[in-house]
């Protein structure tokens, strides 16, 4: 029998219960009613006549009163109104005889009715006018006999009133048997449905039951558990089905097991080969691998798993890229100065760099991040030691560079009639040189005294409207010379920046020169908006704009892009990329070839 015939079944016999009880009760209620009509056709319309003869009878009586009053009159026309009342009731009464003793009830009724009515008769139709002998009739002669009368009819009365009072006694322990009766039959039903529900819950929750023991036996790792159920419904079919998949999952594991073992082993220690740290964590951000590397910055991994990866780090930086790796499912690596990370490693100070990229299963479902610390003492050690010798060489050839310009400014001031015209070209030449090496070697020496710390920025707080109007004014006549449309949109509602002011024109200036130098027609516009808790001024040209592959090393050092006039060496970005970063913000590069480029950079409000 399949689970939904066995649910019909139960559900059929609790309705034949209901169905079997309902029509037993209706039955009984039909008893009962015909009982109740039996009690009045047989006794109450006798009742009722009975009462109504004895008010006819009391009527008639009041009759000869009347008469001997004088009142002839008015005693014949009660007395035949209720005369016809007492007879048309008597006749009622006579026809509806059901009980024993009521037919000499009648009779007696019948007798002496008709010798009351004769004494009466013979006493209202009496012309004599002696008051005395009217009197000594009605007492001696027609008073015995209504009082012999009306006995009668009460006697009727009382006879139908015991009747009906035996009848609704006798049907009232009718009722109470079939009450009792009717509470055994249900309380029989519901018991034997009740069986029938618990044998059905049984035969269907028991193989459920032992269904789900057996896959709590398998989740935890039997997987020789099996499901014993013998019946052939849906139960017994998805019991042979799980047995079947057990069985699957068994050989699965029997053949691949050690490939997964293999592989786990095998990841694990490629994890603890590595020499820079790594930090494993889930898809909430809670530790669950660290290999030696991290445990020696962070501690073991028995002390670190399962807590989140805030607790663990000792840079606030690091819980920021997980968290972000987790919610965008992309890889964050930190650039530039800032994403530097200074941690303590055997007592002596390290430098890493952050890498975090979240981990996905093959339907491309997150399982969490992985969190990679790239030694870069080394290379930080190298960038000082190329500062330190840029900055040393810069500082040493400034001097013979002055002298060779004092020398060619000399040259040139008596080029009058001394000199070929071939010749002032040259020192020209020489001269044009000069300024542009000066010129790199103060950036090389201002390049270097900003990564070794030697010039931080002295913040103040300025209003941004301000510090850029003030900016963009000393360099509005190199723009409108180049013919080209300056904008500056910065309004007053605009929050104050905490900023240096002289550090903060140079990077505006930079990105201005350099939108002149790749702007042939079109406007240079700057524009600031309020970003959160910074402030994003923005420098946008329609010059030619910059090719996407030198998008990623445009803020490097010495870089330059095909096809710029010349002039630069390519550290106006460098340079600028540290001053902003140096004030806690972010510098960024937007350009299409065919409609410029927009240099993007943000400045902390002031408190």
């Amino acid at each position: 029998m399949s689970l939904r015939a066995k649910l019909l079944t139960g559900y059929g016999v609790f309705i034949v219960a209901l169905v079997a009880l309902g029509a037993w009760s209706a039955w009984r209620l039909h008893d009962m009613s015909k009982v109740s009509r039996r009690i009045i056709s047989e006794n109450y319309d006798s009742v009722v006549a009975a009462q109504e003869m004895k008010e006819s009878l009391e009527r008639q009586d009041s009759a000869a009163l009347f008469a001997l009053l004088g009142a002839r009159e008015r005693a014949f026309a009660q007395l035949r109104e209720h005369r016809v009342r007492f007879d048309q009731n008597f006749q009622k009464a006579a026809h509806n005889i059901t009980e024993p003793g009521e037919p000499d009830a009648i009779e007696d009724i019948r007798r002496d009715r008709d010798i009351y009515y004769q004494r009466f008769n013979g006493f209202i139709n009496r012309t004599t006018a002696d008051d005395t002998w009217l009197r000594s009739q009605y007492f001696s002669q027609l008073e015995p006999q209504f009082n012999k009368l009306r006995a009668d009819c009460e006697h009727l009365l009382q006879l139908n009133q015991r009747a009906m009072l035996a009848k609704a006694e006798a049907a009232a322990g009718v009722a109470q048997l079939w009450f009792y009766r009717t509470l055994a039959i249900a309380s029989i039903l519901v018991a034997a449905s009740l069986v029938l529900a618990f044998l059905l819950a049984g035969r269907i929750v028991g193989p459920l039951r032992r269904l789900t023991e057996s896959t709590a036996r398998i989740a935890a790792g039997d997987l020789d558990a099996r499901v014993f159920v013998n019946s052939y419904d849906e139960v017994g079919i998805l019991a042979a089905e799980y047995n079947r998949m057990a069985e699957s999952l068994r050989q699965l594991r029997n053949s691949d097991l050690g490939n997964l073992l293999v592989a786990q082993q095998t990841t694990e220690a490629a994890i603890d080969s590595l020499y820079d740290p790594v930090i494993v964590t889930d898809g909430e951000g809670r530790v669950t691998k660290l290999n030696p590397a991290a445990e020696e910055i962070f501690g073991s991994e028995n002390e670190n798993a399962g807590m989140h990866v805030g607790e663990v780090a000792r840079d606030v930086r690091i819980a920021s890229a997980v968290a972000e790796a987790l919610a965008s499912q992309r890889p964050v690596a930190g650039e530039g100065t800032s994403a530097v990370l200074p941690l303590a490693v055997s007592g002596s100070e390290r430098a890493f760099r952050l890498r975090t990229t979240p981990m996905r299963d093959n339907d491309h479902q997150l399982l969490g991040a992985v969190t990679l610390l790239e030694d870069i003492t080394h290379l930080r050690e190298i960038d000082r030691l190329k500062s330190e010798f840029i900055a040393t060489a810069s500082h040493e050839l400034r001097t013979p560079l002055t002298s060779v310009q004092m020398g060619v400014y000399l040259l040139l001031e008596r080029a009058a009639g001394e000199l070929t015209d071939k010749q002032v070209e040259v020192l020209s030449a020489c001269r044009d040189d000069c300024e542009r090496l000066d010129k790199l070697m103060r950036d090389l020496l201002d390049l270097s005294r900003i990564e070794t710390g030697e010039s931080k920025p002295t913040l103040e707080p300025l209003r941004t409207k301000d510090l850029i109007n003030g900016a963009t004014e000393e360099l509005r006549p190199q723009v409108e010379s180049k013919g080209l449309d300056f904008k500056v949109e910065a309004t007053g509602d605009l929050p104050a920046v905490n900023v240096d002011r002289s550090q903060v024109e140079r990077v505006l200036a930079n990105l201005v020169v350099n939108a002149i130098r790749y702007t042939r027609q079109g406007e240079i516009k700057v524009s600031a908006e309020q970003r959160g808790n910074s402030v994003a001024v923005s420098v946008s040209d329609t010059g030619s704009g910059i090719p996407p592959e030198y998008l990623p090393h445009i803020f490097d050092k010495f870089v330059q892009v095909p096809g710029a006039a010349t002039g630069g060496a390519g550290l106006g970005l460098a340079i600028s990329r540290l001053i902003v970063e140096a004030h806690g913000g972010q510098i960024s590069v937007q350009s299409d070839p065919s409609k410029g480029s927009t240099f993007t950079f943000t400045l902390p409000v002031a408190a």
